[in-house]
């Protein structure tokens, strides 16, 4: 056996030996430094850390160190994208997923990570939200008679509200036709866009699937302070019918096939539309970016190094 390939077996058992038994409390500087970086980790009994090993050992790491994810993290200089694998997974595991779901959530986020297909949306008189100069944008496809989009609402404002200028929010509409009212609910949004009052209608529509009829949409537009006749002439208006079968044709390109549908910097964002998968996502899309982590509970300090 040459010396070489003993001291990598060596380095390899060290690695294992490490994820498994060090802790704060010990002085190594590998040690603290991987412990620093990885709270998530720490955070697990030694049942799940053994879990966790076997994956990190065995699946690539797909940022720029290209061995196991395990042997990235402890090079000299940790490689940022396995050490937020690392973590992330390390919260999977704390919150009941099953250790042999690991490997394909690590290779449908490398498919994010590397994909060329990047749709370029056009947003002309599209709602947003946030910093007009935001790096990182999130388009979503929604309708107003979807249940799992009025769940996304609120986690969607909120990475908007707390990526400190990072992150903007656009929404395309994506009626959809034989749920009935979709189509009239989206003319009512894209027409109180029209007097500076998108978002206040888009909460009103989503309060109540039942209060969608043109009454109740008239109603709303009279509780916002709108212009009501501009309000229902705009409804009518042929460019703002077009846009919004424009907004649903880009979608139809893109590959949207159902509501909500995110794409974040133009890539189709497959993964859970949770607010931790998201934060993380979103954390590693500003790592690759040459930025800060937005969101402090998914930044390991990495970037500062």
């Amino acid at each position: 056996m040459t010396m070489k390939r003993t001291q990598k077996i060596i380095t390899v058992f060290f690695i294992l030996a490490l994820f498994i038994t060090c802790d704060a409390s010990l002085t190594h500087t590998s040690c603290a430094l991987a412990w620093q970086l990885l709270p998530r980790v720490g955070a697990l009994d030694e049942s799940k850390r053994n879990d966790l090993r076997d994956v990190l050992n065995v699946e690539p790491n797909y940022g720029e160190c290209r061995e196991a994810i395990l042997q990235c993290i402890f090079k000299e200089e940790p490689d940022r994208t396995a050490v937020r694998i690392a973590n992330f997974c390390a919260y999977l595991l704390s919150k009941g997923v099953p250790p042999q779901a690991l490997s394909l959530l690590i290779q449908e986020r490398a498919k994010f990570a590397y994909e060329e297909k990047k749709t370029a949306f056009t947003y002309s008189d599209t709602p947003s939200l946030g910093n007009p100069k935001a790096e990182i944008t999130i388009t979503e496809f929604a309708e107003f008679k979807c249940n799992y989009c009025v769940s996304l609402s609120p986690i969607l404002k909120q990475l908007v509200a707390e990526s400190h200028g990072t992150v903007r929010l656009f929404f395309k509409h994506f009626p959809i036709k034989n749920h009935h009212g979709s189509v009239t609910s989206s003319r009512a949004a894209q027409a109180a866009h029209r007097q500076g009052k998108f978002w206040e209608m888009y909460d009103l529509l989503f309060k109540d699937f039942n209060r969608q009829s043109l009454d109740d949409i008239l109603q709303y537009a009279r509780s916002l302070g709108l212009d009501v006749p501009r309000f229902k002439a705009d409804m009518e208006d042929p460019k703002l019918v077009a846009l919004i079968e424009n907004d649903k044709m880009e979608g139809v390109r893109a590959g949207v096939r159902g509501t909500p549908t995110l794409f974040i910097n133009g890539k189709m964002f497959n993964l859970r539309n949770d607010e931790a998968f998201l934060k993380d996502i979103i954390s590693e899309e500003a790592e690759r970016l040459g930025k800060a982590p937005p969101y402090k509970d998914w930044d390991y300090g990495i970037s500062k190094r």
